[in-house]
């Protein structure tokens, strides 16, 4: 099982703007897109994706639970997604997604949004 935080990160070059990398969002993106896009999705490609986005959906709180195989269902996808830009913010989700810490705790969330309010 991974616990994922689910972050918003702003972006720091924009006090209070609307510019921001929202976990949710930007997992539900990667989850939509087919690993072959010329392909198209099969059936058991769009059951995997779905319990990716029924979890996404359940998440309580600041927290994704995924088990291993629905993660790297998610990793995988992740790895063929063709980003629009170059940003830090990306970077830091791809690496949250990649390397999920033990146990995401409230701590955590709080000692996030302690540095981004700074």
């Amino acid at each position: 099982m991974k616990r994922i935080p689910l972050k918003v990160l702003p972006d720091p070059n924009q006090a209070g703007g609307p510019d921001i990398v929202d976990y949710r969002q930007v997992i539900i993106a990667v989850v939509r897109r087919p690993l072959d896009p010329q392909r198209g999705v099969d059936i058991e490609e769009m059951r995997r994706g779905i319990r990716i986005l029924d979890a996404v959906d359940a998440a309580r709180g600041t927290v994704l639970e995924l088990d291993d195989a629905d993660w790297e269902h998610l990793l995988q996808k992740l790895n063929v997604m063709p980003w629009a830009l170059v940003d830090r913010r990306v970077m830091q989700f791809i690496d949250d997604m990649t390397n999920p810490p033990d146990a995401a705790t409230l701590n955590h969330v709080w000692s996030e949004a302690a540095v981004a309010v700074g």
